[in-house]
């Protein structure tokens, strides 16, 4: 696969007009509309806008293709996946990251800029990193540390900005404007290089696809697959084009919902699991609308759920972990199994689901932690909750353990919380009612608590101290006793130590809240882990108050130690 430097124009989509690219890389000077890159002459070998086309640096060569054999059976299809999560940073993006980088050095920009929170982000970074080009990075206030890690161990400068991502976009332009800052993005010289997938494509064999299925955000990336596809034509490589396969996710699919009315639309916003394409603004959706329409091609939706399963049939039946939106082609031939049957089906594996484990941890029941007991994980593997989890996946969450048979214990544990949630006024939504029944369900159940909560006091001193009064009633007596501490949990801990320590004198290691919704009435989950005779136990609650989850959480890990004493003890009692 040779690179060339070809000699070009920069020309507008929308007005044919001609830019100077002195004056601009990203929008036409004249309407605002998206450019392309027209070169001069055809040829066989892959053309570039640059004045000297250097290889890739950094991937150890092309990212596989790989025929899947299950899904073939299964589906009727000869389905194949080219795998650009072997790309040097894990997604397809690093294809245009090169040229883009490149570009810059070439303009002489003192640096390279973007908004963005994700693939791009890690991928700029990466190779601005490689070829000594400082890199900056724009992104919203709220932004999870865990999406920036990559960009900031490649050394980017990571600029945080209050408001959306919208907000971010906008001043990253004024940035890129303030100085001699090459602005980096979904923008045309970043699809010269994500279009070198086609030639690489057909060396690998690739020139009899019937149908190419790519995840569509902005688009860049389908209309450089076509265009490099084109440009192959053009060149005398091949003369079959594949029919392109534009899919998006139902609640962020600006592109398929106006590809009808060739009409390109913007929405406030989108909502996908599938961050990578959850694109509200299209910019090359004119680029995609062409590449349909000329390869006589498809443009289709997949819901989440749909994604779910495809995520999880991709890494069960052929080995690949995929994001969500490396998903998406695997769920529109499982959706649209009439289009595909009998054709030969390129998916387009856009990204290693490394990128995003929290997708997994969201939408999986989790498992337990068990105790050191070989009769605790066969009681649990014949509980049949492994066999739900499994189950569960990609389906609908609506009362997933509905169907589960509790223990007596775990029903009467469960009872009580609702019991306690109903008396304070609390309605619980889908997800926390699911969120309460699995601890129920991953929690012992055969205790009975040493102490209940009859009252409690929170009072705040002076001298930066909080004082907790309690009130347990413990063997029928109501006992009362008052602790300080750095905090109010702090404070209720340590009176919770005070009023048990005849029972058991426990050490607190630890203690935590997790607020599962951002709404004033949620459901929290207080774990506290205490230790006693050496060993620690982890213990959580629920509850609709901090105080008083922390408190049940307490008392529970107290029941624990209680049942597991006497077990140890060797006078075992029977489990509910």
């Amino acid at each position: 696969m040779k690179l060339i430097s070809g000699s070009y124009d920069l020309e507008c989509v929308v007005c044919g007009e001609i830019n100077d690219e002195q004056q601009t890389t990203t929008y036409c000077t004249v309407c605002d509309g998206v450019l392309t890159i027209r070169y001069h002459n055809k040829s066989a070998d892959i053309q570039l806008p640059l004045k000297k086309a250097l290889p890739e640096p950094i991937s150890t060569g092309y990212t596989s293709l790989r025929r899947f054999p299950k899904m073939s059976e299964k589906y009727g299809a000869d389905i194949w996946g080219k795998l650009e999560l072997e790309n040097p940073t894990g997604c397809f993006k690093d294809r245009g990251s090169h040229i883009e980088v490149q570009k810059a050095i070439e303009m002489e920009a003192d640096a390279i800029c973007l908004a963005s929170t994700g693939n791009m982000a890690a991928s700029v970074a990466a190779y601005a990193r490689y070829y000594n080009l400082p890199c900056f990075v724009f992104v919203p206030e709220q932004t999870a540390e865990a999406k920036l890690a990559q960009a900031t161990i490649h050394d980017a400068n990571i600029i945080r900005v209050k408001g959306d991502f919208k907000t971010c976009i906008e001043l990253c332009r004024k940035f890129s404007e303030s100085g001699n800052y090459y602005l980096a993005g979904d923008y045309v010289f970043r699809g010269e290089g994500q279009k070198v997938f086609s030639y690489e494509l057909l060396e690998q064999g690739g020139s009899d696809f019937d149908h190419i299925i790519v995840p569509v955000g902005c688009g860049t990336n389908f209309a450089a697959i076509w265009k490099g596809f084109t440009e192959a034509r053009d060149g005398g490589l091949i003369e079959k084009l594949p029919h392109m396969v534009a899919v998006q996710p139902d609640g962020a699919s600006p592109v398929v919902e106006r590809i009808l009315k060739k009409e390109k639309i913007i929405k406030d916003a989108v909502h996908t699991m599938a961050k990578a394409v959850a694109a509200s603004d299209p910019l090359d959706f004119f680029k995609v609308l062409s590449g349909i329409e000329e390869s006589e091609g498809e443009a289709l939706t997949t819901s989440e759920e749909e994604i779910l399963v495809a995520m999880r049939e991709l890494a069960t039946d052929e080995g690949y972990f995929a994001e969500p939106s490396g998903a998406l082609p695997l769920a529109v031939v499982k959706k649209h199994p009439e289009i595909f049957e009998g054709k030969k089906v390129l998916l387009v594996v856009t990204g290693t689901g490394l990128k995003d484990t929290g997708v997994v941890a969201k939408y999986a029941l989790p498992s337990p932690v068990l105790d050191n007991d070989l009769r605790e994980v066969q009681n649990y593997i014949e509980s049949g909750y492994i066999d739900l989890q499994k189950q569960s996946w990609g389906g609908a969450r609506d009362n997933v353990l509905a169907n589960f048979q509790m223990r007596s214990g775990q029903q009467k544990q469960l009872q009580r919380y609702l019991n306690n949630l109903t008396q304070k006024g609390k309605t619980l939504s889908r997800e926390e009612m699911e969120a309460l029944q699995v601890l129920v369900v991953n929690e012992q159940s055969d205790f009975e608590y040493p102490a209940e909560l009859v009252d409690y006091d929170i009072t705040m001193r002076r001298n930066g101290l909080v004082e907790a009064e309690l009130t347990f009633n413990i063997d029928g007596e109501d006992e009362t006793a008052a602790g300080k501490g750095v905090g109010p949990l702090d404070a209720v801990l340590a009176t919770c130590k005070l009023l048990t320590n005849h029972l058991y004198a426990v050490n607190v290691v630890n203690h935590n809240i997790e607020v599962l919704s951002p709404a004033t009435n949620s459901l929290i989950m207080a774990s506290v882990t205490l230790e006693y005779a050496g060993r620690e136990y982890m213990v959580k609650s629920a509850s609709s108050d901090i105080i008083e989850g922390t408190i049940d959480a307490f008392l529970k890990g107290l029941a624990i130690i209680k049942a597991k004493s006497i077990t140890d003890s060797g006078n075992g009692v029977p489990r509910s």
